[in-house]
């Protein structure tokens, strides 16, 4: 990739869109304040009917940076708010991070380099890293690199395989595409990088930009099962499009919001364990337990995170702040989640042995 000098760079419009995230917001904000890009940046950042203080954040802001308006909107849905961001912003060059996120410092610059070297690239993100919502590390989130790679993977009703935030489109191609589509306000982000392809390619970067907040207030979170829905409705109006045969209702089953609960904080717990980050699985333990306190894996876990955060002192991988990058760490070789999964391991290996057949 060419450096190129800062003459040269084009415009920038990062676009917030914001709802109920007064909590998180102001990280978010000076992550974006922090970045290295040396061309023009403006902010626009978009309540959507908040009832929280989102937009007063917001609003002191925009009065002491000339380069950031706010403003807001009785709630629409996102994507709804989306195409509104998209609408304010002027520039070719959008870069989108969510109101409850954090960037690092040099998202804007490599991702707008990228998009220069490349023109048939029309959207580019990266690599990301999941944090709690007091920002302790849990674990990385890895995405293929390549157009072809993920293209297919969304084909696949693997809908994970690009992110919506700290990505940088170009406007024009999102436009054609038909931007978001409003019938999915929960799934809008999967139903346009399906269209977006067939426009230009996608493309993920090899470097971690997105340091994405769980938290059970976010917004894919408390959507997760209309958000599940409306992505196989997606889906199967593209295999539809493509002459494809559509997806099979055993193969997309969800389950109960209970159980769909425990599946998703069972996913983030055993990342920040495997991650080498067993204060962060604590930290969610504390929350998971008293929602599902008969769940014996939770207890299992929650010992495992105790021994390894006195073992290890507590996370591999430092407590995430704006304006810096990530300084990830391993799972160290000796602990307590390494020595369970060596255990069972040799557990499955010894009872799934065929008996030696026996003659007389």
């Amino acid at each position: 990739m060419k450096p190129h000098s800062a003459e040269k760079l084009p415009p920038v419009t990062v676009v917030i869109p914001v709802y109920n995230l007064a909590s998180y917001l102001p990280d978010t904000i000076e992550s974006v304040l922090s970045q290295t890009y040396q061309g023009p940046i403006s902010i626009i950042i978009l309540d959507d009917g908040s009832t929280d203080s989102s937009y007063e954040i917001a609003s002191n802001y925009a009065t002491k940076r000339d380069s950031i308006i706010a403003h807001t909107q009785p709630n629409q849905g996102r994507a709804k708010t989306r195409n509104r961001l998209l609408q304010l912003a002027n520039t070719e060059f959008v870069s989108w991070i969510d109101g409850d996120d954090i960037a690092s410092p040099e998202w804007i610059q490599q991702q707008i380099e990228h998009l220069l070297d490349r023109s048939t690239c029309v959207a580019v993100s990266a690599q990301g890293y999941a944090m709690t919502g007091k920002r302790n590390a849990i674990g990385p989130i890895d995405h293929p690199r390549e157009h072809q790679t993920i293209h297919d993977r969304h084909l696949r009703g693997q809908a994970n395989a690009f992110f919506q935030s700290c990505v940088t489109i170009r406007k024009s191609a999102v436009l054609d595409a038909g931007s978001y589509d409003e019938r999915f306000p929960c799934a809008e982000d999967y139903s346009l990088w399906l269209r977006l392809a067939e426009i230009g390619e996608l493309e993920n970067l090899s470097s971690i930009h997105l340091y994405y907040r769980v938290h059970a207030t976010s917004a894919n979170w408390v959507s997760n099962v209309e958000q599940r829905n409306q992505g196989q409705q997606i889906l199967n109006e593209e295999c539809t499009k493509r002459g494809l045969d559509p997806i099979q209702p055993s193969d997309t089953a969800i389950p109960p919001a209970k159980k769909d609960d425990w599946n998703r904080r069972i996913f983030w717990i055993n990342l920040a364990l495997k991650s080498g980050n067993p204060r962060s699985a604590l930290e969610m333990l504390i929350v998971a337990l008293k929602i599902h306190p008969a769940s014996l894996v939770f207890w299992l876990a929650a010992v495992a995170s105790t021994l390894d955060t006195l073992i290890n002192l507590g996370n591999q991988t430092r407590r995430f702040q704006s304006g810096q990058n990530a300084v990830v760490g391993k799972l160290p070789v000796f602990s307590i989640y390494r020595l369970g999964r060596f255990t069972n391991q040799i557990r499955r290996s010894w009872t799934q042995k065929p008996a030696k057949s026996t003659t007389t």
